[in-house]
């Protein structure tokens, strides 16, 4: 599945690689990210970010099983008072996808997809976390790595006022830390109304930190 917006050279980078998937990966996420088009006053290169990702059902079993370990071990911490402002303040540390001051300010969605590598492997090394939640973040950093075969991202993406998006490998973990994070346009617009969410007890954690 090529994402919107997409050039129609990854038609070839697709052909040109069918036996070979990282290499597939690596040629399309080249042609996203290589490409520019004309703004007007400056050029600009197609995404602020561009993955190609595994989406073999083995391995999404292990990314689905490893966040919901996770989410449980979040919530069942958050319940001290001390490790629930250390995990929010770890996922507040990540910026979500809407990083456009001006965007921000139109109360878009996405503002709480952060990018589930950089959250977790940010709570992984927070050692006011124990022990156990820690290496639940880091297994879950790693499943979610494995399914990214290739990544590119933009330091200063100029549609959105040079915006840096170089910690959003892979995919978004929806983490709100306030209400208003939780779905700001709903009902048209659902970030938690899907199978993985529902799955991974993302719910339980998202009433526990917002």
């Amino acid at each position: 599945m090529i994402s919107p917006g997409a050039p129609t050279s990854v038609a070839h980078a697709i052909a040109a690689n069918i036996d070979d998937p990282r290499a597939m990966g690596k040629a399309v996420v080249k042609d996203v990210m290589g490409t520019t088009y004309d703004g007007g006053i400056e050029r600009y290169s197609g995404a602020a970010a561009f993955d190609v990702l595994d989406l073999d059902p083995k391995k999404l079993d292990m990314v689905r099983d490893n966040v919901k370990s996770l989410n449980d071990a979040l919530v069942g911490a958050a319940h001290d008072p001390a490790m629930r402002r250390a995990i929010r303040q770890d996922v507040r540390s990540i910026d979500g996808m809407t990083r456009d001051p001006d965007l921000a300010a139109q109360h878009l969605p996405w503002q709480a997809d952060r990018p589930a590598i950089a959250a977790y492997d940010t709570i992984a090394r927070d050692a006011r976390l124990s022990s156990d939640v820690r290496a639940k973040a880091a297994v879950a950093s790693k499943s979610v790595g494995d399914i990214v075969l290739a990544h590119r991202e933009s330091h200063g993406f100029a549609p959105f006022n040079g915006a840096d998006y170089s910690d959003t490998a892979g995919p978004t973990a929806h983490l709100p830390v306030s209400p208003k994070q939780v779905d700001p346009w709903a009902p048209a617009i659902s970030e938690t109304d899907n199978r993985f969410y529902q799955e991974t007890d993302a719910a339980d954690l998202t009433n526990a930190l917002a």
